[in-house]
């Protein structure tokens, strides 16, 4: 083990990279973990329901099922590729 903290956050992102961000923290002990960063406070466009929001300097994991959150497709738009088999 190299016990090395990590900085738990994306390049950027919204909604549903701060509730992947946020999983993943979780997931990690918590010595290891340096930071991680709400990336959908930095935007005002909103793309999933049920995403973690700060509160007083802090913002955890959803307990739904996956990542706990509900895209808006609506916001989403279309895809922009599509690969079938």
């Amino acid at each position: 083990r190299l016990n090395i903290a990590m900085c738990l956050e994306d390049t950027w992102g919204g909604d549903i990279t701060t509730a992947a961000i946020a999983s993943m923290a979780h997931s990690t002990p918590q010595k290891y973990r340096f930071s991680s960063t709400d990336f959908n406070s930095y935007n005002s466009v909103c793309n999933a329901d049920g995403s973690p929001q700060r509160d007083n300097g802090t913002f955890k994991a959803s307990t739904e099922p996956g990542l706990g959150i509900q895209p808006r497709f609506d916001v989403l738009g279309d895809p922009v590729a599509v690969y079938k088999r």
